[in-house]
């Protein structure tokens, strides 16, 4: 969709979607100058910002790491100012191989096996999901000169529209190439946001140690939308872009009755 120039006004009055596609737009990292975006952005959240990542092991100023080859990754970007702002990726099974989903080997060493609680042919990983620091201390500079200053909700909910395209774009390629669970290993601060945002995962095993502490967790992906759907549907609207992609998957689980959660 095109951006439409609007004086730097913040269309309150417009609902969620509109808002999001007025000034944000996601794309999956398909050609080698995107994925190198992506890499920067990730370089930028975890080596320089979080101090997650040594910087001495990417001296290149790209995060990557051996899950990339066989990951589908996404960025958002800034209409206004054409910047990336946030990335994500999925990490796709591959079969035959052990531990290519990041969770395999960290449930292991609890004596957990992460296909007792998942189909793995058709489970993928949401991993390096990342916000721009920079991009939310801009938030209010979007206020056009002499307006209110934002309110609390409404600096929220404009941060939130970052992590929904986020969610959107996983959304979408998890859809497109046949998943029907998600895992994840994720910070607790995380999946309390995406709790508030009608997102639920459902713990597996105890606390891990990666990169600080942090939970595996998995969902079924019609159970979670429907649920979001009825806490946030406003949310749900953004991340299903209006139903369509729910709707794909509502027919392609259709065409296969075996799938159950």
């Amino acid at each position: 969709r095109e951006f439409t120039d609007t004086s730097n006004i913040w269309p309150i009055e417009l609902d969620l979607l509109s808002r999001h596609d007025l000034y944000f737009e996601n794309r999956l990292a398909d050609t080698p100058e995107l994925i190198e975006l992506a890499h920067t952005l990730r370089y930028q959240v975890y080596v320089r910002e979080r101090a997650f990542e040594n910087p001495e092991h990417h001296a290149s100023g790209l995060e990557t790491d051996e899950f990339d080859s066989h990951s589908l990754s996404g960025l958002v970007m800034h209409r206004p100012s054409g910047e990336a702002i946030g990335t994500a990726r999925l990490i796709l099974p591959v079969p035959g191989r052990a531990d290519s989903l990041p969770i395999e080997s960290l449930l292991r060493e609890n004596g957990l096996d992460i296909a007792d609680y998942v189909p793995l042919d058709t489970s993928m990983e949401i991993s390096r999901f990342a916000i721009s620091k920079s991009y939310r201390r801009r938030i209010n500079d979007e206020q056009p000169p002499g307006a209110p200053a934002l309110s609390k909700e409404e600096r929220i909910r404009r941060g939130n529209l970052v992590c929904l395209s986020l969610m959107q774009f996983l959304l979408r390629q998890a859809v497109d190439n046949g998943a029907t669970h998600y895992t994840a290993v994720m910070e607790e601060k995380l999946l309390r946001m995406l709790a508030s945002m009608g997102l639920h995962f459902t713990p597996v095993g105890p606390m891990v140690s990666h990169h600080g502490l942090r939970q595996p967790c998995i969902s079924y992906i019609p159970e979670m939308m429907e649920r979001c759907r009825a806490e946030q549907p406003q949310y749900w609207d953004v991340i299903t872009d209006g139903g369509e992609i729910i709707r794909r998957l509502n027919r392609r689980l259709a065409q296969r009755p075996a799938l159950a959660s």
